[in-house]
Order: C-alpha cells, then sequence, then structure tokens
C-alpha cells in the first residue's frame, strides 16, 4: 500500500524550504538592481556636476543681501567680494562668510543658490546681551551673547544725569542688561572673546539665579570679582560678593524682600554659609516711600547713610530691652560688613543701627 506525502512529510518540508530560497533570493536581486540604480544615478550627478561646476550656465551675476539693524548695504559691499567666473557650484562661500564676520556684529551667514545665477546671502546679527560701562571715562562696550566684544558706544548724560543712569536709559531702550563700574584692566577688542575674570563672576551669577530672579536685574556692577552687586528694578540694591552659594544667596533675598515688601533698599548677603553672620538689610520706614527706578547707589549715599542712621537710633530708643539687645547684636556685624568692603561699603555702620527693624 502507497501512503501519499502530506503536509508533514519530509518531501513537503523541502519543498517550502525551497520557495522561501526561491522567494529570498529574489528579493535580493531586487535590491541589488535598486541599488544599482542609485550608485549609477549618483555618478551621473557627480559627473554633472563636475561639467557644471565650472560652467557660465550657473554663472553669478547677481549677488543679494539684506542688510540688518547694524551691518548696512554699504558694509556689505565692502566686505563681500565674489571672484569673476564664480558660479553658484563653485562659489568659496567659506570666504565670504569670513569676510563677512570681519564684522563683529555679524553672529552666521547662510545661502542660497537660486538658480541659475543668483547668490542670496542672509546675514544673522549677534544679539547683544549686555552694555558694559568702564569704571572711568563714558565709554560703554557693547557685549554679544557669544561674550564677543561688539563695537563701543558713548554713553550722553544730560544735565544732572549720571553716566551709569544715562547708560542704564540706554540699555534699557536696547532691551540688554547693564554691567557698570568694570574696571580699567579690561581691554575690549572688537570681535574678540571676553575672558576678564569680573565679566565670568557676573556671568557665574546669571546662570545661577533663577529665570524669575533673574527677570527683576536690571544691572550688575562689577568693581572686583569678591564684591559684585546687583540692582533690581525696584531700585534695591543687593551686594552678592563673590560668586559662591548663589542659590543661597537668591534665598535670603527672596525671603528678605517677601518679608519687608516695599520697605527694603539694601541688602548684604556676602556671607550666607555661616549661622553667626546675619544678612544686613537697610530698610525704610515711611509713608512716603515711592518705587526705585532700578538705578543703583554706588556705594554708601551720606545722606541716605544719615537718614539710615537717625532711623535706627529712633527705633532702637523706642525698642523694648529685647530689640535693643536685637540691635546691639547686629552693630557689630554691620560694622564688620562695613570694613570688608574696603570703604564701598561705608553704609555697613549705618546698616548697624538700622538692624533692629530688619
Amino acid at each position: 500500500m502507497t501512503r501519499q506525502a502530506g503536509s508533514g512529510s519530509p518531501s513537503a518540508a523541502s519543498g517550502r524550504e525551497r520557495r522561501q530560497r526561491h522567494q529570498r533570493g529574489q528579493a535580493l536581486r531586487v535590491v541589488l538592481m535598486v541599488a544599482g540604480g542609485l550608485v549609477a544615478l549618483a555618478l551621473v550627478g557627480l559627473v554633472a556636476l563636475f561639467i557644471l561646476r565650472d560652467s557660465p550656465v550657473f554663472l553669478i551675476e547677481s549677488v543679494e543681501a539684506e542688510p540688518t539693524e547694524h551691518v548696512t548695504q554699504t558694509d556689505i559691499q565692502n566686505l563681500v567680494s565674489v571672484p569673476v567666473g564664480s558660479t553658484l557650484l563653485n562659489v568659496d562661500t567659506d570666504a565670504v562668510e569670513a569676510a563677512l564676520k570681519k564684522d563683529p556684529w555679524v553672529a552666521d551667514v547662510t545661502f542660497e543658490r537660486v538658480f541659475p545665477h543668483t547668490l542670496r546671502i542672509e546675514i544673522v546679527e549677534q544679539q547683544v546681551e549686555a552694555l558694559v560701562v568702564m569704571n572711568t571715562g563714558s565709554i560703554a562696550w557693547y557685549l554679544g551673547d557669544a561674550d564677543i566684544w561688539i563695537q563701543p558706544t558713548k554713553i550722553e548724560a544730560s544735565e544732572g544725569q549720571s553716566v551709569n543712569d544715562a547708560a542704564l536709559a540706554q540699555a534699557l531702550a536696547d532691551g540688554c542688561l547693564l554691567i557698570t563700574d568694570v574696571p580699567a584692566t579690561v581691554s575690549p577688542v572688537a570681535g574678540s572673546v571676553a575672558t576678564d575674570e569680573v565679566l565670568d563672576a557676573v556671568a557665574a551669577f546669571r546662570r545661577g539665579f533663577s529665570e524669575e530672579f533673574l527677570s527683576q536685574v536690571v544691572s550688575f556692577s562689577a568693581a572686583s570679582t569678591d564684591s559684585i552687586t546687583c540692582t533690581l528694578r525696584n531700585g534695591v540694591e543687593i551686594l552678592l560678593g563673590s560668586p559662591t552659594d548663589i542659590a543661597a544667596k537668591e534665598t535670603v533675598i527672596t525671603q528678605t524682600l517677601e518679608q519687608h515688601p516695599g520697605a527694603v533698599t539694601y541688602i548684604n548677603v556676602r556671607v550666607v554659609t555661616d549661622p553667626a553672620v546675619r544678612p544686613t538689610v537697610r530698610l525704610v520706614d515711611s509713608e512716603n516711600v515711592e518705587a526705585g527706578d532700578g538705578v543703583s547707589a554706588s556705594g554708601a549715599d551720606e545722606g541716605q547713610a544719615a537718614t539710615d542712621s537717625s532711623q535706627g537710633s529712633s527705633d532702637a530708643s523706642q525698642g523694648d530691652a529685647s530689640q535693643g539687645a536685637d540691635s546691639g547684636g547686629e552693630g557689630s556685624q554691620g560694622a564688620g560688613d562695613g570694613s570688608s568692603d574696603g570703604g564701598g561699603d561705608a553704609e555697613g555702620s549705618a546698616d548697624a543701627t538700622a538692624e533692629g527693624d530688619a
């Protein structure tokens, strides 16, 4: 009796394997044919490019570039020079970009080839990060967002207006930060990177502060790396010291402002990690107090110090025994802050008497 081969027989399995090998072979041949076609097209394209790159078919007859706010059409014409005979396929865009970046306002350059004869150039300007005012004279420099010095500008102060006040008005109009009191050792060069320690210290504070707090800051004073000061939009001046414990300093500042809404004019947070050292706070207790304008007092103002001193004395005499003891303790701390500031923080003695209310 002869048994027919079923689906589970060896001959059936062998047939399925043959069909699968045949299908895989066909698929492989299709893939190889497609790959071969793509390679052939690529070779044709390369040959065409080689033939056409120097061909007058795509000769550059027009160069278009829109001027920007600080890069004029004349600037572009003076900087850009496309060699005669250049085509859209062989033009040296790297050389064109390098020429344009000789202008420190130019941050980036992109190109568009508009066939058959036009090269279109788009210029991206540097964004101004800060207006930097030196501690001598009335010359300031624009600093770009890549820490590149851009160009100097003269600060024109009106009658009765300080250079820093005029610079703040200009910085606010330009939508950038103001950095004042930068030492004369900082020597900007247009197009170079700013590597000065005092500016690095300011940058560290800006990186360390939260976005919410940083949005309140309108200016920094950077006389030295260990005496950085910032001024808020409401006019409160804050002695930050060196760029250490930045998050802790922000916390103390925020808590102090919340505890004394609208009454704080000055906070010293140079030291926040030593429990024995309390931040120095200057308050103004008056019904006539108005919001500040964001302009730093640049150290101790004698009239304000006298006002703070008399206010503190009055508070001390009117306070109870515990209040007076607190004032006395803070007095020694305030005097310490004043001496450590090297004279620039002479308000320490005045703050000492005002500490009772703080």
